[in-house]
């Protein structure tokens, strides 16, 4: 995949810079062959609080929990859990040998997506009784804190 360079424009201030700029990327670029350029709507990724309450939610779920009978890592949790978030495919593995999870990522996740999966993983959790940490609650805090 091509190297993809990106800018934000926040305003009417920003705009010759960032022509100027994708301008010297273009002629740049273009030694290589063509150039695509796309404009979208600028949606923030996830925040480093939302980052840290996911973490430290999958953890107290971790070591409290069980999921049928088996201890799962945190990891595992996140996996299970992203999967009611946005829905997994299993696929047959490429040597025939097994099955292959492709899960959603969430490290290119919007703000708004994450604080919906957090929102999915509090519900599971809280419904089965998990005691949120100190570590939890103070991460929630901060990220309470970095939606207002």
């Amino acid at each position: 995949m091509a190297k993809e360079y990106t800018k934000v424009i926040d305003g009417i201030v920003s705009i010759k810079s960032a022509l100027d700029w994708a301008y010297q990327l273009i002629v740049k670029g273009l030694s290589g062959g063509a150039v695509e350029i796309a404009i979208r709507r600028y949606e923030e990724g996830r925040s480093s609080p939302q980052n840290a309450k996911q973490w430290a939610m999958y953890t107290d779920i971790a070591e409290q929990l069980q999921w049928h009978g088996n201890t799962l890592s945190k990891d595992d949790w996140k996996i299970l859990l992203t999967n009611e978030w946005r829905p997994q495919s299993i696929v047959p593995s490429i040597s025939g040998s097994g099955f292959c999870v492709l899960n959603a990522s969430t490290s290119k996740a919007s703000k708004k997506d994450m604080a919906d999966l957090i929102e999915i993983v509090y519900a599971f959790g809280s419904n089965m009784g998990v005691k949120w940490s100190e570590q939890s609650l103070a991460a929630y805090e901060s990220y309470r804190e970095a939606q207002q």
